[in-house]
């Protein structure tokens, strides 16, 4: 099953959709949640081969079904593994680099951003606790915003 791409190092707006199994049939079904501030980051190049593996075990992301469309979360979001496989729609909020009406993408956490102790959350530290952030993959932080934003707010 493919994933819908994007993900952006701008301040996004974030809504997480969450599966819950029925006691019955265990299908999931899924709610999103309301839009909340989060931050985004990119890494890799447009090729997004940087990205492929990862903490979550998924191997190959194309031959996995998730192409691109994929996201390492930070240390808060990713749960120690519990944020794996889980899909956030994201979408650039308070930056000059968001693109005109400020388009929305999904992503799949694929990937643990870790904490840079040695830097501050401010200046290259984006995945230090408590912030809730998206290193995305370049191709799907460019749905979203101009790559040389480098780190933008976001709504998810």
């Amino acid at each position: 099953m493919a994933a819908l791409h994007s993900w952006c190092f701008i301040f996004f707006l974030v809504i997480a959709v969450v599966g819950k199994a029925t006691a019955a049939y265990y299908v999931p079904v899924f709610r999103p949640t309301a839009w909340k501030l989060a931050y985004a980051t990119f890494y890799g190049d447009e090729t997004a081969a940087e990205t492929m593996g990862g903490a979550c075990g998924y191997g190959n992301l194309f031959n996995s079904g998730y192409g691109t469309a994929t996201a390492a979360l930070s240390s808060v979001l990713f749960n120690n593994g519990y944020g794996c496989g889980q899909c956030f729609q994201i979408r650039c909020a308070k930056s000059q680099w968001c693109y005109r009406g400020s388009p929305s993408t999904t992503i799949t956490a694929t990937n643990l951003c870790p904490p840079n102790w040695a830097k501050d959350s401010n200046n290259g530290g984006w995945c230090n606790p408590p912030r809730t952030h998206f290193d995305m993959s370049k191709p799907a932080f460019m749905k979203i915003a101009q790559w040389k934003a480098g780190i933008v707010k976001s709504a998810t």
